[in-house]
C-alpha cells in the first residue's frame, strides 16, 4: 500500500513522460508526489524537466547514468522506478548500427539502480524491437532481476490505452509482488482510441507567433505536394510526385501522407515537422502539425512550460522521443488497485 508519497525514480527521463503520468496517478489517488532522483543527460530535456516538475524534485542529475555511483545515493522507499534508455540503437529506422549500437547496453544500466533502490515496481520502457539486440538485454535484464522480482514482458499498444497514435513499446515489468496475469487487460480497461481530431480539434485555427503553436516551414516542393492532396481529397501521395528515390516499389505509403482526421495519427516521432518524415499533413489545413497538436497526441497535458525550449529541432525531438504519460498513469492506478 502506497504511504504518504508517490515517490518514483525517473532515468532516462526526457521531457518527463513518465513522471507526468506518475504526478497524474498520484492526484487521482489523492496522494502526494515526490521525485526521489531523476536524471537525463540532454541539456534541453533535463533543463525543461527541473523547470517543470522544480517542486516535487528531491535531486536531478544531468550525468551520463554510468558515471553514476549508487552508493552514493541516499536509500530511500522508492514506490516506481522508471528507465526509457535511449532507443534510437533498436530502431528499425536505424539502418547503420542496428542491434549492435553500443547504445543499447544503456538498457542495463539501469540495473543498477533498481538494485540499489529496490522500488517496489520497476518499468523499462522500449522499442519492441529492444528484443532482438546483438547483446540480449532484455533476457540478461531477467537473469539478473528474477530472483527479487515477478518480471515479465509486455508490448503495449497506446491505442488500447486511449492514445490517439498508433505507438506501440515493449515494456519489462517487474513487481516485488505476484503480477496479475490479466495486467493488460487490467491496464486497457477497454478504453475507447481517440481520433486526432478528437485530441487536436480545437487547437487547429489557435493564432500564435510561439514556436510551440506554429508550424514548421514547408518547401515549395512540399507546399505543391499539400496541395495536390487537398484538391484531390487524398491522403496518399501518388509515385509521380515523391522523390525519384520513391517512386519504385516502396513500404513508404505514410510518408508525405495527408493524416486522417477520424482515426489515430502514426506514431509521432521527432520528424513530424517533415512531410518527408512521416504522415504528417494536418487533415484541414495546408501545414504540417505543429509541436503543440503533436504533444497532444502524445497525451502530454497543455500546463506543461515550453517557453525556455529555444530549438526548433530540439523542441521536435523532446515531444517525438516522449513516453505517453498515460502508461505510467495506469500502471501505478491499476498496481494500486491490485495490491493497495
Amino acid at each position: 500500500m502506497l504511504g504518504a508519497f508517490v515517490r518514483i525514480v525517473d532515468l532516462f527521463s526526457g521531457l518527463g513522460g513518465l513522471t507526468i503520468g506518475a504526478y497524474q496517478a498520484a492526484k487521482i489517488l489523492n496522494q502526494d508526489f515526490e521525485i526521489y532522483l531523476a536524471s537525463d543527460f540532454e541539456i534541453a530535456c533535463s533543463d525543461f524537466y527541473q523547470l517543470n516538475f522544480a517542486q516535487f524534485i528531491n535531486t536531478f542529475h544531468t550525468d551520463d547514468i554510468t558515471k553514476l555511483d549508487t552508493s552514493s545515493l541516499e536509500r530511500k522507499k522508492v514506490d516506481y522506478l522508471f528507465a526509457g534508455p535511449p532507443c534510437q540503437g533498436h530502431s528499425d529506422l536505424n539502418n547503420l548500427s542496428r542491434r549492435s549500437d553500443p547504445r543499447n547496453t544503456l538498457y542495463l544500466e539501469t540495473i543498477k539502480f533498481i538494485e540499489h533502490f529496490q522500488p517496489r515496481v520497476f518499468m523499462i520502457e522500449n522499442v519492441p524491437t529492444v528484443v532482438h539486440s546483438k547483446q540480449g538485454v532484455v533476457e540478461t535484464a531477467k537473469e539478473l532481476l528474477h530472483n527479487r522480482y515477478d518480471v515479465i514482458e509486455l508490448v503495449i499498444d497506446f491505442e488500447k490505452l486511449g492514445i490517439a497514435q498508433s505507438r506501440k513499446r515493449h515494456i519489462l515489468l517487474g513487481s516485488i509482488n505476484e503480477i496479475p496475469s490479466n495486467i493488460l487487460e487490467r491496464l486497457y480497461n477497454d478504453k475507447i482510441p481517440a481520433t486526432l481530431l478528437d485530441v487536436v480539434g480545437d487547437i487547429v485555427d489557435v493564432k500564435s507567433e510561439c514556436m510551440f503553436d506554429s508550424a514548421s516551414r514547408m518547401s515549395s516542393e512540399n507546399k505543391s505536394r499539400a496541395d495536390y492532396l487537398f484538391e484531390n481529397d487524398m491522403y496518399d501521395l501518388p509515385n509521380f510526385l515523391r522523390p525519384r528515390c520513391h517512386r519504385s516499389k516502396h513500404s513508404y505509403k505514410s510518408m508525405y501522407g495527408r493524416m486522417y482526421p477520424d482515426k489515430p495519427a502514426q506514431t509521432i516521432t521527432g520528424g513530424f515537422g517533415s512531410m518527408g518524415q512521416g504522415r504528417f499533413l494536418h487533415p484541414l489545413k495546408r501545414r504540417v502539425i505543429t509541436p503543440h497538436e503533436a504533444a497532444r497526441i502524445q497525451g502530454l497535458p497543455d500546463w506543461l512550460n515550453f517557453n525556455q525550449v529555444l530549438k526548433r529541432r530540439q523542441l521536435h525531438q523532446m515531444i517525438g522521443n516522449a513516453v505517453p504519460p498515460i502508461l505510467s498513469q495506469e500502471l501505478i492506478i491499476t498496481m494500486e488497485s491490485v495490491y493497495g
